[in-house]
């Protein structure tokens, strides 16, 4: 009874196990290569669908994180290297005007900022992608798009201690308020994005301001970015 009993645990905990490896929907038999292999020819799969501002709020987003945005700009999102980008959906693709009208670029030096109070542009010289009518200026702190359209701008800075700083995003000269982030209490993350029609030739810049004194990026992917990306 006992060697019984003891084969039988051995088996529950075995398909525990299994279960935990593989897991299949409409087959037994997942493949091997797979964590969830979901089979069927009549159903697909449904991804979480939110808005964009229910996106931004996702708190510490996973790299690869996909979900389904259901306000402008629709479609499918993901989370890739501390950046959400909008996937290519078949209307960029048959305007490839859009992929050279994108940018990207960071700062993951761990830079002091030396913060005014009007406002100090956020220096991003790393791991810069920036198509044809995406440049930037000497000091990697003002992007131009060389493009007019509608364009998605989203910023996120990361810093080594909680402060009372604000950022804002500040657009031909001028500041956007739609891209300002002025928090009531201390913190050490800023985050926004904001969809905005830019003219041809508009310049582009993220920048700490309302402390006088030292800010410190963190060292990492995470440290400072700005996505620029044309939409329509």
């Amino acid at each position: 009874m006992k060697r019984n009993l003891i084969i039988l645990a051995a088996f529950i905990l075995a398909s525990t196990m299994f279960a935990q490896a593989q897991v299949g929907i409409g087959t037994t038999t997942p493949n091997a290569s797979a964590a969830l292999d979901v089979q069927s020819t009549t159903r697909g799969v449904l991804l979480p669908r939110m808005t964009s501002a229910q996106r931004i709020a996702i708190a510490t987003p996973a790299d690869g994180l996909i979900v389904y945005q259901t306000d402008a700009v629709s479609g499918l999102w993901m989370h890739i290297s501390g950046a959400w980008i909008r996937l290519t959906n078949t209307t960029d693709l048959t305007n490839i005007s859009f992929g050279t009208s994108t940018g990207f670029a960071s700062n993951t030096l761990g830079s002091v900022i030396a913060v005014i109070l009007g406002g100090t542009p956020i220096p991003l010289p790393s791991n810069q992608s920036l198509g044809s009518n995406v440049t930037v200026n000497g000091a990697n702190t003002v992007f131009t798009v060389a493009q007019a359209g509608r364009y998605r701008i989203a910023y996120g800075i990361n810093m080594n201690a909680a402060l009372l700083v604000s950022s804002q995003l500040r657009i031909n000269g001028t500041v956007s308020p739609a891209g300002t982030v002025a928090p009531v209490l201390s913190v050490n993350r800023l985050s926004a994005e904001v969809i905005l029609n830019l003219t041809a030739g508009s310049t582009i810049s993220v920048e700490l301001f309302g402390l006088l004194g030292a800010v410190v990026l963190l060292p990492s992917s995470q440290g400072a970015f700005m996505t620029i990306q044309r939409v329509e």
